[in-house]
């Protein structure tokens, strides 16, 4: 019998707050309420359950043994919770109607989103997103946590958990300066690229792994460079490239605009790419709303990418 599980969904938000800000006050103020009623409401909860949740001696604030081994549990509870709440709305209705929490990847979103949000408006004007850029590793932790619905990447993770919702194949291509050497080739071969003079994302990029796969450089970490600079933002290295020289690689979305003393070559085939998908838990409620935002993303982006097949690509792994 479970008579003695006596407890409110409030009280569980409650204790979720608790354990991600690590604060009582912190976590009445996210749930507008005042830090007493916050913590009488867990201690009742904790009398409940019969066990202690929180270490209060702890600053951070922590969970006990007892805590961690119903915290993913009571996630579990929320998160269904959350699902009966969204089938109600939904029943009666033919329209998309809703909200997602949207992370992307920072060599994504710049590219996408401006095409995006204006075909998305159109075709599901009901459909309310709330977006951040996150790197790959965050993306994760976030649907982990609940606090996203679903993430904008490159594909595949091969995570057991998350479900993978492939769209396209983007592929690579080099900028440099018209002066650089590599400009005066019609083609690129992998093995005309070389690690002197290459810019790079900062690490924690999964593009940067992927370059660094397509140029076969992981090991080469004894060659001297006058200058080492890595950006969080390829619109940074597109500039520096433009203004001073170098080169890297770049995902067709990015290679629209660069300065007017770079050039974009080709490489043979197969052509370097990446896959990009949606992710997002296997259980999620809010599926049919995540398959509105794949229709639209497809809609949203260029025809020739679209038409592009993997027997023609070398798809690069994400990790």
């Amino acid at each position: 019998m479970l008579s003695n599980l006596n407890f409110s969904l409030t009280q569980l938000e409650y204790v979720m707050a608790v354990y991600k800000l690590g604060h009582f006050a912190k976590a009445a103020e996210f749930c507008n309420v005042t830090q007493p009623t916050l913590s009488m409401q867990l201690q009742k909860l904790e009398e409940n359950l019969g066990i202690i949740l929180f270490d209060r001696t702890k600053k951070p604030v922590l969970l006990t043994d007892a805590g961690k081994s119903v915290i993913e549990q009571i996630q579990l509870v929320l998160f269904e919770a959350k699902k009966i709440d969204a089938l109600i709305k939904a029943s009666g209705s033919d329209k998309i109607t809703g909200d997602l929490t949207v992370g992307v990847i920072p060599t994504i979103a710049p590219y996408i989103l401006p095409r995006l949000l204006p075909v998305l408006e159109k075709q599901f004007p009901d459909l309310e997103l709330k977006i951040f850029e996150l790197q790959t590793h965050k993306i994760i932790e976030a649907l982990d946590a609940d606090e996203i619905d679903v993430g904008l990447l490159a594909t595949p993770l091969k995570i057991s958990r998350i479900f993978e919702y492939p769209l396209f194949f983007e592929p690579f291509h080099v900028l440099c300066r018209k002066d650089h050497e590599l400009a005066q080739l019609k083609k690129i071969k992998y093995s005309s690229l070389k690690f002197n003079d290459i810019w790079l994302l900062e690490e924690g990029h999964c593009l940067r792994n992927q370059i660094l796969d397509v140029c076969s450089i992981k090991k080469e970490t004894s060659i001297k460079r006058k200058y080492k600079f890595e950006s969080g933002s390829l619109e940074t290295i597109k500039n520096l490239i433009n203004s001073y020289g170098g080169y890297t690689l770049i995902p067709s979305l990015a290679n629209e605009e660069h300065g007017g003393k770079t050039v974009s070559i080709s490489f043979e085939r197969p052509i370097p790419a990446r896959e990009i998908g949606l992710v997002y838990r296997r259980e999620h409620y809010k599926v049919p709303l995540i398959e509105s935002l794949a229709e639209s993303i497809l809609d949203s982006i260029p025809q020739e990418i679209r038409k592009i097949r993997q027997k023609d690509l070398d798809i690069l792994p994400v990790q």
